[in-house]
């Protein structure tokens, strides 16, 4: 079998040699391998997150191929209710940065996914375009009528798209710089493709909440850094980019969302807050990560141990949300089919598939509903939109108990 990654051995922001690693969740396989059962089950790679004493930024320790993680996705933008709620705010805080009308307007979109965000760009009188690599969601995209192109955002193909379509007045990726190996080559790409005047947004998790609420369950083999408002702001200026503005965004538990351009503007005071306290904080230290190292190990074995207890108690136990995350809680905790009968998800392109290295099969909200009818327990893993999947399951008779893994101590409630 031929392997799917690669140990790297300098930072990939500043390419120093020094990096050392914080912590090892162990040997996972890749968080949205999920398979059919007469498949080959998908290999383990390590999973380390390593910190570098140059620039401070935070990444893994491992390159997967990235057409592996990435040509066929599973992952749907609109299948959150979260997300389709905060798009309405994201572009509207978006737009209050131009003094254009919107029909003048070019919106680009790296990693569009299904277009839901571009959707909302596009009925407010934008012209849009997605770029997405996964080509079976770009179809998704493509047929509600977004304009997208399959492929990976790179400068290469920042100059074939400005050629074809001219600048940019704004370009955002959300989520995505995270998950980026060539990641110079994509803030290159961002900057020739912007219009002097233009706006560029950056959505990512903030690294610091993994440090605040344990967060571990954020480390899989498709992010690799952890950005903190420092790191970000390091790697934007190597590519004459900068920070002015940041707000908050719902996403993911927690993520920052970045405003910059090509031309230095006043900083919003709510930036230079946010800097202040994150350096206060300390959360671009190198002794915080090893903390936090420790505390997630003592988290995992706590949440480990309610899992079998409750097992004990009601037998196997059903659990909700087949997301990357939950692969990475389930891997490290060591639960898996043992414990769990099934998870259940809405997503449909993960119906009918097993999880990753804990190897337990996923079934729609529908299938599911029979499932818990005679449970009294569900793991949530999902426990992000805990709030939304909650109500969702009490609307449809669900009378029983949640474990809730994070943020915090793992519960019952």
């Amino acid at each position: 079998m031929n392997t799917i990654f690669e140990t790297i051995n300098s930072c990939r922001a500043c390419n120093s040699s020094d990096i050392s690693e914080v912590m090892n969740l162990g040997s996972q396989p890749p968080a949205n391998s999920l398979y059919q059962i007469n498949q080959i089950r998908p290999q383990s790679v390590p999973l380390r997150l390593m910190y570098c004493e140059e620039c401070s930024t935070v990444q893994l320790g491992e390159d997967v191929d990235p057409e592996y993680l990435f040509e066929n996705y599973l992952w749907i933008t609109g299948t959150s209710d979260t997300a389709n709620q905060y798009s309405h705010s994201f572009v509207e805080k978006a737009l209050s940065y131009s003094n254009k009308d919107n029909s003048e307007l070019f919106v680009v979109e790296v990693a569009s996914n299904d277009g839901t965000f571009l959707e909302q760009f596009q009925s407010a009188g934008c012209r849009v375009l997605g770029i997405d690599p996964a080509t079976n969601i770009a179809k998704i995209a493509s047929d509600k009528g977004i304009p997208t192109e399959a492929n990976f955002f790179s400068i290469e193909l920042a100059k074939t798209l400005l050629n074809s379509h001219g600048f940019a007045d704004f370009i955002y990726a959300r989520n995505v710089i995270p998950h980026v190996k060539e990641v110079h080559s994509v803030l290159s790409g961002i900057e020739t493709f912007l219009t002097k005047d233009g706006i560029g947004i950056i959505e990512f998790h903030n690294a610091g909440l993994l440090l605040d609420e344990l967060h571990y369950d954020y480390i899989y083999h498709e992010h690799l850094f952890y950005y903190t408002l420092t790191s970000i702001n390091s790697l934007l200026k190597r590519h004459g980019l900068y920070l002015f503005d940041v707000s908050l965004s719902p996403i993911s538990g927690g993520s920052w969302v970045v405003y910059f351009s090509k031309e230095q503007r006043k900083k919003s005071t709510k930036l230079i807050k946010a800097q202040t306290s994150e350096i206060e904080i300390k959360y671009n230290k190198k002794n915080s990560w090893v903390n936090f190292s420790k505390d997630a190990k003592k988290h995992a074995d706590d949440l480990s141990a309610l899992v079998k207890k409750e097992v004990k108690t009601h037998g196997k136990i059903v659990a909700y949300g087949a997301s990357a995350r939950s692969s990475t809680l389930l891997n490290y905790c060591g639960i898996n089919s043992d414990q769990i009968s099934v998870v259940i998800d809405k997503n449909p392109l993960k119906h009918g598939l097993y999880t990753a290295g804990s190897n337990i099969p996923v079934v729609s909200y529908e299938e599911g509903l029979s499932y818990i009818k005679e449970s009294d327990m569900i793991l949530l893993l999902a426990w992000n939109f805990k709030d939304e999947i909650i109500k969702d399951l009490k609307l449809s008779g669900y009378k029983g108990n949640f474990i809730i893994p994070l943020p915090g101590k793992p519960q019952v409630k």
